[in-house]
């Protein structure tokens, strides 16, 4: 074996022995013992994340020298602390913000979850002025129901879950910031 045995640790930028080019990090995650969650940034395996034997690593900063049959570690570069990059200012996620929901994914919550189907109705009772006159009273009788603390159950979630979907399209709209 090689003298180079050490496991990686999350966020260490690693190279593929076979192939020099592919570079990567080692991602945290559940792995096999002697492997590795590999996400590359180049080479021919860039874009994606594989779980790799540790044998076939190397650190991005490791001296290797090129043999005939397989490339041997000659020595390990001295590790170097960095401090990490200091942010100014208030740090946004740009993905939620963006987020736009489809009715798809709205309906599915709604088949799924309870919760959501409370939430739902409540969103509903907000905007009861959009729904159809004789829903109206159900509406608000389960969402004071709701905001009591209780849990709907039973044939009130049964009916509050299909008035839901029966108005999907008004709390895609909300989700959605356009109401």
């Amino acid at each position: 074996m090689a003298p180079f045995q050490h496991r990686f640790q999350p966020g260490d930028m690693v190279r593929l022995i076979s192939n020099l080019e592919s570079t990567g990090f080692v991602s945290p995650g559940k792995t096999y013992p002697g492997f590795a969650t590999v996400t590359f940034l180049s080479g021919g395996y860039a874009g994606t994340s594989l779980q790799v034997n540790t044998h076939e690593l190397i650190g991005v900063d490791d001296i290797i020298s090129e043999d005939e049959d397989k490339p041997a570690v000659l020595a390990i570069a001295p590790v170097v602390e960095v401090e990490p990059p200091v942010i100014e200012g208030p740090v946004i996620k740009i993905a939620s913000i963006n987020k736009k929901w489809s009715k798809t994914e709205i309906v599915a919550m709604i088949k799924v979850k309870p919760g959501a189907v409370e939430r739902g109705i409540t969103c509903l009772n907000k905007h009861s002025q959009l729904l159809p006159e004789k829903s109206r009273p159900f509406v608000a009788y389960y969402a004071e129901y709701v905001a009591s603390g209780r849990s709907l159950s039973g044939k009130h979630l049964f009916n509050a879950r299909r008035t839901c979907l029966f108005s999907a399209a008004i709390l895609v709209s909300t989700a959605n910031g356009e109401i």
